[in-house]
């Protein structure tokens, strides 16, 4: 007897991305089409068995404060297999740039599709969480953790290797020998070329991008700017630390740039001919997240509880911008005070001139007046009065509430079979998965996903069903709302699609999309990221239902 496919559980971690026109996080990377070749397994090239600019000496330059070491890379490997993983789907990106530079100059083929397909499966087969034990003290909403999965390690892998040989030695420290040897050898298939476009621009682009950031930092005393938010942020760092930052050759393109922390490691593109003054602020952004990150689980969690106990309704969505918020205010626009006074000011008054995200860039503006007293008071991220201060800095930039999808942050959801595409593209449009987190099933009657609710009480959620499933949201009464769930059923009877939006407690909304088709699914997923204000009940973009006769 054939057994019924095991339930799908989609857990997205909290990994921070800055895609800067200034910075803005990226949503959660697409879904790839999981219809393609079987596995690889390609013999090296003839050129790859051969010394290659993939296996020099590491490249990094330093600039030293009294706490902490500034160490910035430009190694051939890591930007390969950044490259790779960027085309592959696996993290937000300048992909359109690195697509374009495989295909116009580096012979893109459909081997090479085939290759990279395998290569991202085999990044995929291994997933996963790395707990602490005993566990991290208990939190209402998600502490800012992206370093602690197995994703995570096999980019960091990446970052710190030198050489093909120490790769497949990381990489079998989170994976089997096997398979480390298995994703190394498609990385193989595509070293001959990119060694050449390496020792013909990316080489020099990103050795003289480091000399000129670690000189940057050391003669405009932006270490020491960083240094003294350590305090600020309770950073539980040793003395004389080491933070990295692995910078990533780009080729010139129209698209927004991105950059990327994991733990004490960032990942920063570098578009050709961008001088070392305007990717300076995105160096000091990504380190201010780390700073976040690296206080103690109880300070952090302790800082989530502040949030929610004010009971104010903005205080779930504001918890998620926290970070970004901060390290906006703090990191970007201190850095550009510095080095170019008349630009900030520019950007303070533009729309979107800080964060290219109105949400975050509006927060941060709006909070600088209030860090500055803090910090001028000793006062730090982690002392009493914190969550009101930053609260009433939410509520001056929006007085009439966040838009809609700011309460989608964190997110857990159920979806039903076939419609995850819907999901994703929810999930992007709010940025859920990486300002806040998120998580979905679609085993609408598993226990495990009713517990999903349960469990994260102060998190957004938001359910993708069709006519067939409305039923089924009888047994959600408790995280939807039982007059919720009546409405929800009433208005399926008369209407072929809509959102439902519900505010379950206090800042705490529920999104129910409701159609049966996904061309309709993700006009619903358009019309509530239009949205501009908060509302309760049913979004309808596509006409009622004929009245039956």
């Amino acid at each position: 007897m054939a057994l019924p496919p095991a339930p799908r559980f989609a857990p997205r971690s909290l990994v921070r991305f800055a895609l800067l026109g200034f910075a803005a996080c990226s949503a959660s990377p697409k879904p790839v089409s999981q219809t393609s070749a079987p596995l690889l397994e390609p013999a090296p090239a003839a050129d790859a068995m051969k010394p290659a600019a993939t296996q020099s000496s590491s490249f990094e330059r330093e600039a030293r404060g009294t706490k902490l070491r500034l160490v910035f890379h430009a190694d051939p490997l890591p930007n390969l297999v950044y490259q790779l993983d960027c085309m592959a789907g696996r993290h937000p990106c300048s992909r359109a740039a690195y697509e374009a530079l495989w295909q116009d100059e580096l012979g893109w083929d459909d081997e090479d599709r085939r290759t990279l397909e395998a290569f991202r499966k085999s990044r995929e087969s291994w997933r996963g969480r790395i707990e602490l034990h005993p566990k991290a003290p208990a939190a209402p909403l998600p502490l800012p953790h992206a370093d602690r999965t197995v994703a995570a390690r096999l980019s960091i892998a990446g970052l710190v290797a030198r050489t093909p040989d120490e790769h497949v030695r990381f990489l079998g420290l989170v994976t089997t020998p096997a398979d480390a040897q298995r994703a190394q050898a498609l990385i193989d298939h595509f070293r001959p070329r990119f060694d050449r476009y390496w020792e013909r621009e990316g080489r020099a682009h990103c050795e003289e991008s480091a000399e000129n950031l670690a000189a940057l930092f050391q003669r405009e005393g932006i270490t020491g700017h960083v240094e003294a938010l350590v305090g600020f942020y309770k950073a539980d760092l040793p003395e004389g630390a080491p933070l990295h930052f692995h910078l990533m050759a780009r080729p010139a393109h129209r698209s927004v740039d991105a950059a990327r922390q994991i733990g004490g490691h960032a990942v920063i593109e570098m578009p050709a001919g961008a001088k070392p003054e305007d990717r300076a602020p995105v160096v000091v952004h990504e380190m201010l997240h780390h700073l976040h990150a690296a206080a103690t689980d109880e300070r952090l969690a302790a800082l989530s509880r502040s949030f929610v106990e004010t009971n104010d309704p903005l205080a779930p969505a504001s918890y998620a911008v926290l970070d970004e918020a901060l390290a906006t205010a703090l990191g970007t626009a201190k850095a550009m005070g510095r080095l170019d006074p008349p630009g900030l000011s520019k950007k303070l008054e533009a729309p979107m001139g800080l964060y290219a995200e109105p949400t975050i860039d509006r927060v941060a503006k709006a909070v600088l007046p209030f860090l500055d007293a803090r910090l001028a008071e000793g006062k730090s991220l982690h002392d009493p009065g914190f969550a009101p201060g930053f609260l009433a800095a939410v509520h001056e930039a929006f007085p009439d509430g966040l838009p809609p999808l700011a309460h989608a942050r964190p997110l857990v959801a159920v979806v039903a079979p076939g419609l995850w595409p819907a999901f994703h593209a929810f999930d992007g449009a709010a940025m859920a998965s990486s300002l806040g987190g998120s998580t979905a099933s679609d085993a609408m009657r598993a226990p495990e996903t009713l517990n999903l609710f349960a469990s994260r009480p102060h998190w957004g959620g938001a359910f993708f069903v069709t006519h067939a499933e409305i039923a089924d949201l009888a047994r959600f009464e408790g995280p939807i709302g039982a007059a919720a769930v009546a409405a929800i059923t009433a208005e399926a009877r008369r209407t072929r699609a809509f959102v439902y939006s519900t505010q379950k407690s206090p800042g705490v909304y529920r999104f129910v999309f409701v159609a049966d088709d996904l061309p309709s699914m993700n006009d619903l997923v358009r019309a509530l990221a239009a949205q501009r204000a908060p509302f309760e009940g049913a979004l309808e973009v596509v006409a009622r239902r004929p009245a039956s006769h």
